[in-house]
């Protein structure tokens, strides 16, 4: 069975192999070392998880952990790739290989926009490289390049106000 649900405490060490899933390499034959996680322009990603803005869901098959998604405030002193504001958290997300490209990452977006709305987030933004098939997902959820730098684009979805009139 697959499912998608909020992640567990004692789980947020499968953060840090899911952010090197969510490295893009262009050339597959030439991947850098697991190690690269470790760097603390990388780590930032997930050390010290479950801080304000710090929301995160799993893809579970047979009980087994097999994607994750997960959102992290930054600061304009400590950036990351994607940032855009102390206010807006930056999203990162991964699926192992034999479960890409079968719809598990629309569930997971809808689940962390959920999160993101109910707890008063007005955006999310993301880095994510131009070469990546990723780039036409994050599209489809109504994410814009805002920036773009190097190989990499910078994109930011807003949660716009649903205006009900008569």
């Amino acid at each position: 069975m697959i499912e998608v649900r909020e992640m567990k405490k004692p789980e947020y060490g499968f953060l840090s192999e899911m952010l090197y899933e969510a490295i893009y390499f262009p050339d597959k034959n030439q991947k850098l070392p697991k190690s690269i996680i470790f760097e603390p322009h990388i780590s930032k990603y997930f050390e010290n998880f479950g801080r304000r803005g710090d929301f995160a869901f799993v893809l579970t098959a047979e009980n087994d952990l097999v994607g994750a998604i997960w959102t992290r405030l930054f600061s304009a002193t400590y950036k990351s790739y994607g940032f855009v504001d102390e206010d807006t958290p930056e999203l990162s997300m991964a699926i192992k290989e034999g479960y890409r490209n079968k719809g598990f990452g629309n569930q997971l977006i809808v689940k962390i926009f959920e999160k993101l709305k109910a707890s008063g987030f007005k955006k999310v933004s993301l880095s994510v490289d131009k070469r990546n098939r990723a780039v036409n997902l994050y599209r489809r959820f109504g994410f814009e390049a805002i920036s773009e730098q190097g190989t990499a684009f910078t994109m930011l979805k807003s949660f716009e106000q649903q205006i009900m009139t008569d």
